[in-house]
């Protein structure tokens, strides 16, 4: 006999009898309005890119930029630079994601295959996790990488190092930017799940020490790729 699934709307329902709620609250539809001048901090005149790779670096990570051209060289040089002998990939965006792959395999780097892997044992037992992202904000230098059948959660989060490759049309002003983009999608459309990210992991003991790399990647390479 087949499993009965609950839908949303029957989970919502129930939720709101719990907590005594006559209805499900909708979506709020009239917006306030946002005061640019008072919430922006990327100006017109602003570069982005620019922004962003300096924020980027500000917060620990490691950011590098190249030519369109010259990315998979670079990538397959970044691999040898880290002594990476096992690496897992997300880069179902990227214009030469094939390409890649076949690169990375040439140079002696093996590719893992984690679709297949609900413990993400692959991840754990990779050295580096190649992602492309959804999207990038320059205001705070932050990678938002968003997770589906062709995007793991763990590439992102789990091998000590993550190694993000971000397009020039990737990146965007700030959250503003971001929600516009993603404004009138419905639970198909949004995916699971969202990581934002902006630094390499950091955790602090009970005495205020700062370690890196306990709870994810301890280092972060962000390779801005120069697509126009």
């Amino acid at each position: 006999m087949p499993e009965s699934r609950t839908t949303r709307q029957e989970f919502l329902g129930r939720v709101s009898r719990a907590l005594g709620r006559r209805g499900i609250a909708k979506t709020v539809e009239n917006k306030p309005d946002v005061d640019v001048e008072m919430v922006r901090l990327a100006g017109e005149d602003d570069s982005v890119v620019d922004m962003f790779c300096d924020r980027a670096a500000f917060t620990g990570m490691d950011v590098r930029r190249c030519k369109k051209d010259e990315f998979v060289e670079t990538v397959v040089g970044i691999l040898d630079e880290v002594s990476a002998r096992k690496v897992t990939t997300s880069i179902e965006n990227l214009d030469d994601a094939v390409g890649l792959r076949k690169a990375i395999r040439e140079g002696g780097v093996k590719i893992a295959k984690w679709t297949d892997d609900r413990t993400m044992g692959a991840h754990y037992g990779a050295d580096v996790g190649i992602t492309d992202v959804h999207c990038a904000l320059a205001e705070t230098g932050t990678l938002i990488c968003c997770s589906g059948a062709k995007h793991g959660r763990g590439g992102s989060l789990v091998p000590e190092i993550h190694l993000a490759l971000v397009r020039k049309k990737d990146i965007a002003a700030d959250m503003l930017d971001y929600f516009d983009q993603i404004e009138g999608l419905d639970s198909k459309g949004l995916p699971s799940s969202q990581a934002f990210i902006t630094g390499p992991s950091k955790t602090a003991d009970i005495e205020g020490v700062m370690i890196t790399g306990v709870h994810g990647p301890r280092r972060v390479i962000i390779l801005v790729v120069e697509d126009d």
